[in-house]
């Protein structure tokens, strides 16, 4: 029997799709923890403020919660007041955890 195009697609589908669906491409590798260790608090710098988004550029360490490595990445604010007080430059601590694919601010301070 020869094989045609249709059954490639077919054994494709079967075989590629449903491991790809397991993959999580989102929120830069984070990985859900739970509600404990979202607790955790990681430090960073405030690298700027979007008000209009409730969201903040933040350059951070090592992220052990989400066990999410050293960058500069945005995160959305659980509530857009929290920004209220805080200036590019401020050095913080903030803990963040996953809600969906999104990585959400859940706490954030300055440090002096």
């Amino acid at each position: 029997m020869k094989p045609t195009p249709l059954l490639a697609v077919a054994l494709f589908a079967a075989t590629a799709l449903p491991a790809m669906a397991q993959h999580n491409h989102g929120a830069h590798g984070a990985k859900p923890v739970t509600t404990a260790a979202a607790e955790e608090m990681a430090d960073g710098e405030i690298r700027n403020i979007d008000a209009a988004k409730g969201a903040l550029l933040i350059k951070h360490g090592v992220i052990k919660s989400i066990n999410m490595g050293a960058m500069t990445m945005e995160f959305k604010l659980k509530d857009a007041a929290m920004a209220a007080g805080l200036n590019k430059g401020d050095k913080v601590r903030f803990a963040v955890e996953m809600q969906g694919q999104n990585l959400i601010v859940t706490k954030i301070q300055k440090v002096k």
